[in-house]
């Protein structure tokens, strides 16, 4: 006799392979989303800082310019740079990041900067962390 079809069994058979294959292809895809959306705030955060340091070092005095790191004026930082020897500025945007500048005068000339930026929803335990030497201006 001719046959036009599967069996249940076969049906079956091919079912179990089809769950089989989707419970551990798809936890893989997962995971890789979850790595791509991690790796993207991580650039995001990159830029933050390199921003940070950028404006810090384009500033100038003589210019009529104001320069802003988030919502603050990048000159009430360098006067706190100049007040003091050693400066903790703490800029929140109110959004997904949180930007640490950390300044020490290492000569008469230049200044170490450190700049952290913080993702909200991950805490202190993954951050960026960038250096630069700064000129005093």
């Amino acid at each position: 006799m001719k046959r036009k079809g599967f069996t249940l069994i076969e049906v079956m058979m091919g079912l179990f392979l089809l769950g089989l294959v989707s419970a551990t292809v798809l936890p893989i895809f997962n995971t890789t989303f979850m790595n791509i959306n991690k790796q993207r705030q991580k650039a995001e955060m990159l830029y933050a800082s390199e921003m940070a340091i950028e404006k810090l070092k384009a500033y100038n005095p003589q210019s009529s310019v104001n320069l802003y790191i988030y919502n603050t004026d990048v000159k009430e930082i360098i006067q706190l740079f100049y007040d003091n020897d050693r400066v903790d500025v703490e800029i929140s945007e109110g959004g997904e990041y949180t930007i640490k500048i950390v300044k020490e005068d290492k000569s008469k000339f230049l200044w170490f900067i450190e700049v952290f930026v913080y993702n909200k929803d991950w805490g202190n335990k993954n951050h960026v962390e960038l250096e630069a030497y700064l000129q005093k201006k």
